[in-house]
């Protein structure tokens, strides 16, 4: 590990330069310890993080932790060195999290009782300036990173400002992962509008947090603003709460105006450093659930097939699949998201759903060939095919049909070992008798109506 060099970073220019203008605002607060960072001091904080710390600026810088302080202060202070963060999922078991960090060519992985050295010799790329890489799902088996610049996500900041303006005073909740872009433009939204970052106390309930009258903005997913509806959370001190992480269904969007809450939804993904289209405050349910209209700085078409595109300053540098950088972009310089579209008459974005097979649970993206790849490597499993199926509370969640000899048990033992407790299927059906496991190509639409039909 080298020592890194001092000169002004990107994160200097852009955020600490403008703190002493936000003077004795709060500028982060973390509720488990009562301890406060001002914007006066957030400089001189964020070196001291790093005193006797030493890091290689020329590899990325991996963590695996809980979005809490001090990791989100760690990644704050690597981000005054111009240094490439990979924040890790903590669900991740801990030898598939230094797997991961040794294929971007991590020193090894920072997780809150210390470092744990990988066996990485090399980085496969050159780290060219901060920013992050952040994991999302990939269609292969293998780890699927976002390479952002940390302008991507500036830039991305301002634009959702325009929609849901936050100044000094207001105060945002960290009630989503580090690891997801979600949850890591939070740090961003709030340190360029002289916000305060609210980090809370995991000993108390989401809903005891979001009752904070200190709070002013909220991010939730689907499943969250559920479960706090269903528990009688009070939302009339906040000013704005952000929806999203995957499809809405018309019930929740009602429910929640109903009960108060100062709803938008929003539309984005982890290539587009956050939110792409977010709605005015809704106060009813519209005929058509929709994202709003595209943020400035963002540039939205419908390909003639049907599918969102968008191009601008959000998208990424690269994206790493397989263990390879891989471009982004298309010759043309629109990305292609994925997911189909259309436009209303208002100009807002409606999302009808992903063009491929990926679905989202409890605001979490499952890619089913994820799971069948690797059980398909699993002694004594012949065929799989994994399909979503609808969940009263996550939305979607994966159900795998299963040719051959293998145990429920061990292949849930196997999947744990690898995957993310969300991806572990509920259940784990036999291969039906009227299909062949040996046949070349899948009818996923039977599996499907099966599946619902087995789970009813």
């Amino acid at each position: 590990m080298g020592n890194p060099f001092c000169r002004m970073s990107i994160f200097q220019s852009s955020i600490l330069s403008k703190a002493a203008d936000f003077g004795d605002a709060v500028a982060l607060l973390d509720r488990a310890s009562g301890r406060s960072v001002r914007y006066s001091e957030l400089e001189s904080f964020l070196n001291s993080r790093l005193a006797g710390f030493s890091f290689d600026i020329a590899r990325p810088f991996a963590t695996w932790a809980a979005p809490d302080f001090s990791h989100a202060t760690l990644l704050l202070a690597l981000l005054t060195r111009d240094c490439l963060l990979a924040p890790l999922s903590p669900r991740l078991p801990e030898a598939e999290a230094l797997r991961r960090a040794e294929g971007i060519g991590a020193d090894g992985l920072w997780k809150a009782e210390g470092f744990l050295r990988s066996a990485s010799q090399s980085c496969p790329f050159t780290v060219a300036s901060a920013g992050t890489l952040l994991f999302t799902s990939g269609s292969t088996g293998e780890p699927r990173a976002v390479w952002h610049d940390l302008e991507s996500h500036i830039v991305n900041a301002l634009g959702a400002a325009a929609m849901m303006p936050i100044q000094p005073g207001c105060a945002w909740l960290l009630s989503l992962p580090l690891n997801h872009v979600s949850g890591f433009s939070i740090l961003i939204r709030c340190l360029l509008a002289g916000a305060t970052v609210v980090f809370p106390d995991k000993n108390l309930s989401l809903k005891k947090q979001i009752e904070d009258p200190v709070l002013t903005h909220l991010s939730v997913v689907g499943v969250q603003l559920r479960r706090l509806l269903s528990e009688g959370t009070s939302f009339s001190h906040l000013q704005a709460v952000l929806l999203g992480g995957g499809p809405v269904d018309k019930g929740l969007v009602s429910d929640a105006i109903q009960a108060g809450v100062p709803l938008h939804i929003t539309y984005g993904m982890t290539e587009t450093a956050s939110q792409i289209a977010t709605s005015e405050r809704l106060h009813s349910a519209p005929g058509v659930i929709h994202a709003g209209k595209p943020l400035p700085g963002r540039e939205v078409r419908i390909s003639p097939d049907g599918e969102i595109q968008l191009r601008g300053a959000i998208l990424p540098r690269a994206i790493f699949s397989c263990w390879e950088l891989r471009e982004a972009l298309t010759r043309d310089d629109w990305f292609s998201t994925g997911d189909a579209g259309s436009f209303d008459a208002f100009g807002n974005l409606v999302v009808s759903g992903r063009r491929n097979r990926m679905f989202i649970s409890g605001g979490e993206n499952i890619c089913p060939e994820v799971i069948e790849s690797l059980l398909a490597s699993f002694p004594q499993v012949r065929r799989v095919v994994v399909v979503g199926v609808p969940d009263e509370e996550f939305g979607t969640r994966p159900v795998a049909f299963v040719a051959g000899g293998a145990s429920v048990d061990s292949m849930k033992g196997f999947l744990k070992s690898r995957l993310e407790g969300f991806y572990l299927p509920d259940a784990f059906l036999p291969w039906p008798n009227e299909v062949s496991a040996d046949d070349a190509k899948v009818d996923f639409v039977f599996f499907s109506r099966l599946a619902q039909e087995i789970r009813l």
